[in-house]
């Protein structure tokens, strides 16, 4: 009995999942399409209506270059797609851009307008003090760098990047006591670096959290970010 009971359990999950991607519209649908978008350099892939279904006459998972996928709606009838491609992310190239706006105006719904939109990633300036068990002096700079740098690649697509989590990646590093952040700017990749967005600025908070613009963010690398590491 409690074997199948387990077994209608994720007969149920799967269903569920598979109505929320057959309706069209819907977020998960519009979600599901963008990672079947196929791409080729040098044959063009072109959507054909099979008994009114838009579908590729060819499927071949390996022309599928979307890997991050985000659908934003934002005043009525706008839908915002954000994509990224490849691990880890980066920005669809113009032509690859062009192509995935026909391949969504075929397959969304008449009067709703999509724009699809792909950019390098937002960058971070990270300038704080790291207070350290001085016996981890050897390693401390690597592997704060490595947990910040894994803490933004994990980070949800189009999701928040919120200075409390920030400072619990740093502070769960083996050997790391306390971090004081006395300064954190982030801005878009096309936002020159001083016109950049303070969540922290001289050790006051001035926001907690800021909402991705290209949907993914990297640590800062116009300017050189300031890691002050003191034993303790």
């Amino acid at each position: 009995i409690l074997l199948l009971e387990q077994i209608i359990d994720v007969f149920k999950a799967e269903n569920e999942v598979k109505r929320s991607m057959a309706i069209p519209a819907t977020t998960a649908w519009i979600t599901d399409k963008v990672f079947k978008f196929q791409y080729s350099s040098t044959n063009p892939q072109v959507v054909q209506l099979v008994n009114l279904i838009p579908v590729y006459p060819v499927i071949d998972d390996s022309l599928r270059i979307v890997t991050r996928c985000a659908v934003v709606t934002t005043i009525s009838n706008q839908v915002i797609i954000k994509s990224a491609k490849n691990e880890p992310p980066v920005a669809l190239s113009n032509t690859e851009l062009a192509s995935l706006q026909s391949y969504v105006n075929i397959i969304g719904v008449p009067g709703i307008n999509y724009t699809c939109f792909s950019s390098d990633a937002d960058r971070v300036y990270i300038d704080a003090d790291i207070y350290y068990n001085g016996q981890y002096s050897t390693v401390i700079a690597g592997t704060v760098e490595n947990a910040i740098n894994m803490f933004l690649a994990n980070l949800p697509f189009n999701g928040q990047l919120q200075v409390s989590d920030l400072e619990l990646a740093i502070r769960n590093v083996v050997g790391v006591n306390d971090v004081l952040f006395k300064n954190i700017k982030v801005r878009a990749n096309s936002t020159a670096f001083a016109s950049g967005t303070f969540l922290v600025q001289n050790n006051t908070v001035i926001s907690r959290l800021f909402p991705t613009i290209a949907g993914y963010v990297v640590l800062e690398d116009t300017v050189t970010n300031n890691f002050n590491y003191i034993a303790n």
